[in-house]
């Protein structure tokens, strides 16, 4: 009785920063924003099956090296930045809302958020390793990059989007839980995290459902807020 009623007041929110986790969350609208603008630049990146001579056609344009430069060393590193605090803003309203912690799902969602962070980080990693192989101009660069773009492919269906998918699906499960998504919310997260899992080798497009999700529920947690404002006022 007594351990329920500590756990339920290690929770409650306080009187003063009940609502200073959701205005971090706006983070989550700057991951979207960081998240698509390097896709974008990166999108054309030839793949590890292409030929010498698309390697050399590509990595040889000073625009295509910086573009790639631009996307690993500051757009990719900053959207992880974003995204940690979207996470630490995640947390915070889901300890506010609920009544006590599930240890097992705030595992599952502390882990597969740092697996995001890390795939990506490595992501970045590979995209500048590509470029300054090329900007070496070594022989046998062009087998070197073919390695490198095959190991960023495999980093990124098998663990970026596996691990984001993770993520959705934990993240949806204990906001629907808490109330601070709706349920019909849930759902559509769920399905996004499956699309996440299967899809991505057949339409690569759905890489873009992640910053979608969190975007959309960066939405929610304000809106949130917003009542808890009004409600207060009240």
């Amino acid at each position: 009785m007594t351990g329920s009623s500590g756990d339920a007041m290690a929770i409650a929110p306080d009187g003063s920063g009940g609502v200073r986790g959701s205005r971090i969350a706006m983070a989550g609208f700057l991951f979207a924003a960081l998240f698509v603008t390097g896709w974008l630049l990166v999108r054309d990146s030839p793949l590890s099956d292409a030929t010498d001579s698309q390697l050399l056609a590509y990595f040889g344009d000073p625009d295509n090296r910086l573009r790639s430069t631009i996307a690993g060393l500051y757009i990719i590193p900053f959207a992880c930045i974003a995204f940690i605090w979207f996470v630490a803003a995640l947390r915070d309203r889901y300890l506010r809302n609920a009544t006590r912690e599930n240890t097992i799902l705030s595992t599952a969602h502390l882990v597969s958020g740092a697996l995001v962070v890390t795939s990506l980080f490595a992501l970045a990693a590979v995209e500048l390793a590509v470029v300054w192989l090329a900007e070496a101009g070594r022989s046998g660069g062009t087998d070197g990059q073919r390695a490198l773009l095959a190991f960023g492919e495999a980093m990124s269906s098998i663990m970026a989007l596996r691990s984001a998918a993770v993520f959705v699906g934990v993240s949806s499960s204990r906001a629907v839980r808490t109330g601070l998504f709706p349920r019909a919310y849930g759902v559509a997260s769920m399905l996004t995290a499956v699309a996440l899992l299967v899809l991505y080798q057949s339409a690569p497009w759905v890489t873009l459902l992640f910053p979608a999700w969190v975007a959309a529920s960066s939405v929610l947690i304000l809106i949130r807020r917003h009542a808890r404002d009004l409600a207060d006022g009240a």
